[in-house]
């Protein structure tokens, strides 16, 4: 009964804890002077080098171009040389390492206005598909503790089991 609680008590513990953003990875593109450019970086703001770039159209998810990042981990391409007929809205793909994925939303809207427009894109509203949070530089201190606190937690409940097996032989 007791072996029952332990493993429900670390079931439970693991499922509090939040993802690993140690191996994060985020993708960020804008419109600037008529041509999508972006960058990919992993947690810290270190710059994710020679990086997959897949740009799709997000309605119909098709492949419209692959580039990679370059030693900086940034990118840029023309949006006119997709081909489109009409400005569609892009989905930007990540793909760093295996099981490091990101995504970010380019509005047709917004490359378009870029290119029939002679002013500069900071006097533009800003793309309500844009989120406005940004990955913190650092971990924090609240995720360090949290983190101490799992792994003390961890070797606690080891250090119990280890025990509880001596006295019962």
């Amino acid at each position: 009964m007791r072996r029952k609680v332990m493993v429900l008590l670390a079931i439970l513990l693991l499922m509090t804890c939040n993802h690993a953003s140690a191996h994060r990875v985020q993708v960020f593109a804008a419109v600037e002077e008529g041509a999508i450019k972006g960058e990919a970086t992993l947690s810290g703001r270190h710059p994710v080098i020679e990086g997959e770039i897949k740009v799709f159209s997000r309605d119909d998810r098709k492949l419209l171009l692959t580039l990679t990042t370059d030693a900086t981990g940034s990118f840029k391409f023309d949006p006119v040389s997709l081909g489109l007929e009409q400005p569609v809205d892009l989905l930007i793909v990540l793909d760093a390492d295996p099981g490091h994925r990101a995504e970010w939303q380019v509005s047709g809207a917004s490359y378009a206005l870029a290119a029939n427009q002679s002013i500069s894109q900071t006097s533009n509203p800003p793309d309500p598909n844009v989120p406005d949070t940004q990955m913190p530089s650092t971990p924090t201190l609240g995720s360090m503790v949290s983190g101490v606190i799992v792994i003390i937690g961890l070797g606690a409940l080891i250090s119990w089991s280890r025990s509880r097996r001596r006295n019962q032989k």
